[in-house]
């Protein structure tokens, strides 16, 4: 059920030209979000924002916080540049069978032909696709299983957990335990997680030494601002440093968006020291 969910997925981003052509633009070196805007001919931040989380897999971000393919994503690249190459060369071969045909046999034959040819060439792209999908899924998950991913699946269904913090850091409390920790903490489950997105990212943060649960500089909603502040390289140490009243630390901030008609809404945030697992804030949005 996991690997038809996953490559169920994977066909829904590779469903759209925009999200094809945003993959072809990175197979050509690592872009920012404003570079990657320009060339893609994007008009609205929020359009292209919204075709970057459902690439999530088949995009990362580079230790500059530029956005470049994953080895995923670069096999799915490839995967549609074949199909797009089949598709040439049949359409090559239904030129050449329509012209040496069409002095024999009336146009309705022909366009049954036609439909039957582009029929059975769907099926073998397609059939290739998951194969190669497949593949990669098996081999990568006998390098190494993350323990840790698989009981937060076990734990909260099948939400993949939206990021733009790169493998590079390693805080002593990860990602997928993080996630562990808030979301039990505040009380969801599988069934209370339908129909939500989450997006879970390492970020500063700043509270006051005498008011630990006051925040100094609060975090806004996700959007542009809030990726800006994510961090692009791994600091030297993660623990809490005090200085002039204030507490720096690094969190993993837990953002809930409820899907909407018209966009997502805030619903839930969690803040969880990286350092220590501790749970620094819970904010309540709708």
């Amino acid at each position: 059920m996991e690997k038809d969910r996953h490559r169920a997925e994977i066909f829904d981003a590779l469903g759209h030209s925009t999200r094809i052509l945003i993959l072809k633009v990175l197979s050509e070196g690592s872009l920012g979000f404003a570079d990657l805007k320009k060339k893609t001919a994007i008009e609205s931040s929020g359009h292209l924002q919204h075709h970057l989380t459902k690439l999530n897999g088949l995009i990362k971000t580079d230790e500059y916080g530029k956005y470049c393919l994953s080895d995923e994503g670069k096999d799915a690249l490839l995967t549609v540049q074949t199909v797009e190459n089949a598709s040439s060369k049949n359409n090559l071969k239904e030129k050449e069978h329509k012209k040496h045909f069409r002095s024999k046999i009336g146009l309705k034959p022909i366009a049954f032909l036609l439909v039957a040819l582009l029929c059975v060439n769907s099926i073998i792209a397609l059939y290739e696709f998951t194969q190669t999908v497949s593949l990669y899924h098996e081999t990568k998950f006998l390098k190494g299983i993350n323990p840790e991913a698989t009981l937060y699946y076990y734990k909260f269904g099948s939400i993949t957990p939206i990021t733009f913090t790169n493998a590079s850091f390693s805080p002593p409390i990860s990602m997928y335990k993080a996630l562990l920790m808030g979301l039990d903490a505040v009380g969801w489950n599988k069934t209370s997680l339908k129909g939500f997105d989450i997006y879970v990212n390492l970020v500063p943060w700043e509270t006051s030494a005498n008011y630990t649960d006051t925040i100094v500089g609060e975090a806004p909603p996700f959007n542009d601002s809030q990726i800006a502040r994510i961090m692009n390289s791994p600091p030297a140490n993660y623990s809490a440093v005090y200085s002039n009243g204030i507490i720096y630390r690094y969190i993993w901030q837990i953002d809930l968006m409820k899907s909407a008609p018209i966009g997502s809404q805030l619903w839930d945030v969690i803040a969880v020291d990286a350092s220590t697992g501790q749970i620094l804030d819970h904010t309540i949005v709708y």
